[in-house]
């Protein structure tokens, strides 16, 4: 059997390397219009979440087991799609023996390619799971925005955290 000897000097420097990727990739999201500063302070979770693409849209999915309707707010502002809200903790939290379902405030953010007909954005929250469907124009069909302005600011989700329209 090998015998390993511990080398301090070593696992410091390992761990400074760690630390200096963590740093860069975080300096390399932000410098690619990743989340705000505020965002990512205020953010206690980030729900998990899948895009996918076909010839007539984009979809996102994303898990949200136990957070509310009402609590959840879908936005567009610009090119940014942000979703956010909060998931209350869990039953018992203060006995807990193991808590691993994460509780607090989430903002997942998506950066919208230009494509996207953002006045057709409708989203569908069900049984924990938010879908929403990103419709694109079909090949050489007008984009339906004037100019290439785009929508200033506005939410997917009406009063009272209601979708406008749900499927």
């Amino acid at each position: 059997m090998p015998r390993h000897t511990w080398e301090p000097i070593r696992d410091l420097m390992t761990l400074q390397e760690r630390m200096n990727r963590l740093f860069a990739d975080a300096a390399d999201r932000r410098a690619r219009g990743g989340e705000d500063e505020d965002e990512i302070e205020r953010a206690d979770w980030i729900p998990a979440a899948d895009v996918y693409e076909d010839e007539a849209q984009f979809i996102i999915v994303l898990d949200l087991p136990g957070v509310e309707r009402g609590g959840l707010d879908v936005g567009l502002d610009e090119n940014r799609l942000t979703i956010r809200g909060e998931r209350a903790g869990g039953e018992g939290e203060a006995h807990a023996r193991r808590a691993e379902r994460p509780a607090g405030r989430f903002i997942r953010s998506f950066t919208l390619p230009e494509m996207v007909e953002r006045e057709a954005i409708t989203a569908d929250y069900k049984d924990g799971v938010l879908r929403l469907a990103l419709p694109v124009p079909a090949a050489g069909a007008a984009t339906g925005r004037a100019g290439g302005t785009r929508a200033r600011c506005r939410s997917v989700f009406g009063a009272h955290g209601r979708a406008r329209r749900f499927t």
